[in-house]
């Protein structure tokens, strides 16, 4: 039986919708692999439903199609979302890699004006480091990913039966995905509300030590022991998994340097305090005109080039997605995903943004904090 990964690109609050039983996160796991790997292992259009299918099964079957992870064409069952499978692996890293070069290239041409953009932040962290938030996560994975959906050579949406909007992507696991599912920088952890965020950006090659993380952890009963001490304290200071009373604090900390000992407790145990004083970049609303500035550089000099290559991509390269006739436009998505996490390596790799530690067991990130008004 193959073994996979799910990932989820949700465009709901996970908070509130946690115990839904139509949330994929409730759905997707070890007890659906054993039905993917039926479909993994034939070709396209030949999986019959009633060789997938039986009286154990029928209801998580039917789940899955509900969920957007299979489609049902007449007695046949294909892949309705984007899957890769360890024979995609040598195809999808010669397409993209040499793609992600020219992108970067393209994108160096631009670095002074990038760079004098980014220098207007003054948040006492160094260019380098504020280009490793702003361009590959706020940039990459935010604001361009939004322009290149308006352009329709990608989507960031895909409303389902059951009222909750989110994209569902699948790897096998295997060595040959490993470094371009969760070994790429294209990975955002972001506990957020409508004033602020507490926010990790690297690749997903561990279990990440940050509050999104911990949140997720909490919904499901399934905290480790090294952070039993920390449930503990938003049980008995705020009820539990309470992300907007968390992150007032955040709020009153960053405004008048002060917030209840029991958060800043927290912030210095996921560390974003040390001895009392915030220690990660702080975006605040005035630099939001920089932000969109450099934003505004990448599209007049990316945006063309990288909605063709998306669309040349998802459209004829020889993948298992492809060949299922899964949506080419979610497609896109997830080789965008690829795409900018190969053009993030390389960006590190030539210096021109910070490089985030590696700690063992969590992967490579940094963290900062947004505040929004």
């Amino acid at each position: 039986m193959i073994k996979f990964e799910y990932f989820l690109f949700e465009n709901f609050d996970a908070d509130e919708e946690s115990q839904n039983p139509n949330n994929p996160r409730n759905l997707l796991g070890q007890e659906t692999d054993a039905i993917l790997s039926l479909i993994a292992q034939k070709p396209a259009n030949t999986c019959i439903y009633s060789d997938c299918s039986d009286k154990s099964n029928a209801f998580l079957v039917q789940k899955l199609i509900d969920g957007g992870i299979l489609r049902l064409n007449g007695k046949t069952l294909n892949f309705d979302c984007p899957v890769f499978l360890r024979e995609d692996a040598a195809v999808l890293h010669e397409a993209i890699a040499e793609k992600a070069t020219v992108l970067v290239d393209l994108l160096e041409s631009r670095i002074t004006e990038i760079r004098i953009c980014c220098s207007q932040i003054q948040n006492g962290f160094s260019i380098e480091q504020n280009l490793y938030h702003i361009l590959c996560g706020m940039v990459f994975d935010g604001h361009f990913f939004d322009y290149l959906g308006a352009k329709g050579a990608l989507t960031t949406s895909r409303h389902h039966p059951s009222g909750l909007d989110y994209l569902s992507v699948i790897y096998e696991k295997c060595d040959e995905l490993q470094t371009l599912s969760d070994g790429l920088l294209c990975s955002y952890n972001r506990l957020v509300n409508d004033t602020c965020s507490l926010q990790s950006f690297g690749d997903a090659n561990g279990n990440r030590f940050d509050f999104y993380r911990f949140f997720r952890l909490m919904e499901r009963g399934n905290i480790p022991a090294e952070l039993k001490d920390a449930e503990a304290i938003l049980h008995e200071n705020y009820g539990g998994a309470n992300k907007d009373a968390l992150l007032s604090e955040v709020l009153s900390l960053i405004q008048t340097g002060r917030c209840a000992p029991a958060a800043m407790n927290l912030l210095e145990r996921f560390g974003y305090v040390q001895n009392g004083n915030i220690c990660v970049p702080i975006y605040t609303p005035e630099d939001q005109k920089y932000i969109m500035e450099i934003e505004g550089i990448i599209e007049k000099c990316l945006g063309e080039a990288m909605s063709g290559t998306l669309n040349d991509l998802a459209s004829s390269i020889d993948i298992t997605a492809v060949k299922h006739g899964v949506d080419q436009l979610e497609i896109a998505n997830e080789l965008y995903h690829i795409l900018f996490g190969l053009v993030n390596e390389e960006l590190v790799l030539r210096g021109t943004v910070a490089t985030p530690p590696h700690i063992p067991g969590e992967g490579r990130y940094f963290k900062c904090i947004e505040v929004y008004r």
